[in-house]
């Protein structure tokens, strides 16, 4: 069970939902949940019927009848590489897009890789997917993803206990003082708010022993996870999710001494926003200017990693000058990261600021799990960089290590194999492998893996149908083409 339900019950949490608030608040709680985040997930959502082609992967998507299915054509028009899957989540309020997922028979829940805009009312790629190769039915939506669109693990549209936390005492006995006022802190705003870059760094890290739904309203930021940025200028980057980051940026914010706060601007309850510059510029310019001043100050741009949503820019600026990009940016960054907004933890940064899986990266991941020696994702990080470093004893403990906490942990079960298979057990590794398609049944290096494992036996039969699997799964995966051409029985 989760560290966060236990942290409910010890300190009397009662996660609430809207409904608990509208004896009392009927018309505030009717309001926000026809708000953006009152409509942030949609479990067996209606879908509007489409299709989508994306001619840089060669491949093809209708959306119809609660399904999506892909395929490919061949040279003679003749459609392969079939998959098709249910639409079982919508992520999104439908205000700027929808991004649709799919629940596996074992309750993985994989992102599908067509979206619907609501600004251009089409379907187009999913953000980050614009490229010859992407994640197409393969994605999974983990727990870190679903944190700012859902109100748990289960997927379930944001309620007022997102903004409020606890309300036990107040559910007991109503009053002003006893349920926290988010007013005094835009931090509520920034858990899900601040994301400094959505593409190829690590942008936060939790605090060691902090589960992704553990963070509650009123607690510190800096308690629950540190922020990184990008060394370099921040001014030409523009993304979807950077409302809190451009706006830190802000001489208004940043002279305000933290009285200028998101709800200065924004009625959470109702999404409306305010005219609040007039509270602090006070001149002719401001009093001639009737249509607002957020048009020249904050204006709307589109987002480097979603082509097809317009977003404001928080960052205020005298006279803002930006070029809108024509593509989404895939270009990796890979220079120096920096604490952001929290305050710097040594060990932590040293872990976002790795690049290469090296013997000093495995040091620090042996610190980091001084700290917190159930971390799983540590745990399995270790594990892949010893079989780098041809350690596959150590990474075999390491891997053991971390089944043991999680035994449906795929990823480690994957690497477990990889060891064991390294020492000279290729049947051990064999076994492993068909456990980890067993659970993981779309993800297509599983599928490769096995075929490769397969091979290491001269089972030719079966290291050809699990790579087929993978190429069907993953039609750009070159290392399984390669392999399956050079199989015996494939000639």
């Amino acid at each position: 069970m989760r560290r966060s339900f236990w942290l409910a019950l010890a300190f009397g949490c009662n996660l609430f939902a809207a409904n608990d608030c509208l004896p009392c608040h009927t018309a505030i709680a009717e309001a926000f949940a026809k708000t953006g985040m009152g409509r942030s997930i949609t479990v067996r959502p209606a879908v509007l019927p489409g299709t989508f082609s994306h001619p840089l992967s060669n491949r093809h998507y209708t959306i119809e009848g609660g399904k999506m299915k892909r395929h490919q054509r061949g040279p003679g028009g003749a459609a392969f590489n079939v998959i098709e899957k249910t639409i079982d989540v919508a992520i999104g309020s439908g205000n700027h897009a929808i991004t649709y997922g799919s629940r596996t028979p074992n309750g993985m829940l994989l992102e599908l890789p067509v979206s619907w805009y609501s600004q251009e009312k089409a379907y187009f790629m999913s953000p980050g997917y614009d490229q010859p190769a992407h994640f197409d039915m393969r994605r999974e939506i983990t727990e870190s993803c679903l944190f700012c669109h859902s109100d748990s693990a289960q997927p379930a549209a944001i309620t007022c206990r997102r903004c409020h936390g606890d309300a036990a005492a107040h559910l007991a006995q109503p009053g002003r003082g006893n349920i926290y006022n988010p007013q005094r802190s835009s931090e509520v705003c920034f858990q899900c708010h601040l994301e400094t870059e959505s593409m190829g760094i690590v942008d936060s890290m939790r605090k060691p022993g902090r589960d992704v739904f553990s963070y509650w309203p009123g607690e510190p930021l800096a308690d629950y996870k540190l922020y990184f940025d990008r060394a370099d200028p921040p001014a030409e980057r523009f993304e979807v999710n950077h409302t809190a980051y451009r706006l830190i940026q802000s001489a208004c914010y940043q002279k305000s001494a933290g009285k200028l706060a998101c709800v200065t601007c924004h009625d959470p309850h109702s999404a409306r926003a305010r005219e609040a510059c007039g509270t602090c510029h006070q001149s002719e310019h401001t009093r001639a200017k009737a249509t607002g001043c957020a048009g020249c100050h904050m204006p709307k741009r589109k987002a480097q990693d979603a082509l097809h949503i317009t977003m404001t820019d928080h960052w205020i600026q005298r006279a803002p000058k930006f070029v809108d990009p024509v593509k989404e940016n895939h270009e990796p960054y890979t220079g120096k990261l920096v604490p952001f907004y929290t305050k710097a933890d040594p060990l932590l940064t040293a872990i976002a600021n790795v690049r290469v899986p090296d013997a000093s990266s495995a040091r620090l991941y042996e610190q980091y799990l001084q700290r917190a020696p159930k971390d799983v994702p540590t745990l399995i990080a270790l594990g892949k960089v010893l079989i780098r470093l041809d350690r596959d004893r150590d990474a075999e403990a390491r891997l053991r290590r971390a089944l043991a906490l999680a035994p449906r942990e795929a990823e480690a079960r994957l690497a477990l194999a990889v060891a064991i298979g390294k020492q000279g057990d290729i049947d051990g590794a064999l076994r492993e492998m068909k456990a980890v398609v067993a659970a993981v049944p779309d993800d297509s290096y599983a599928w490769l893996n096995l075929g490769l494992t397969h091979r290491g036996l001269q089972q030719f039969s079966g290291a050809a149908a699990a790579l087929r699997e993978a190429i069907r799964l993953q039609p750009d995966l070159a290392v399984a083409q390669q392999a399956l051409s050079s199989l015996p029985a494939a000639k």
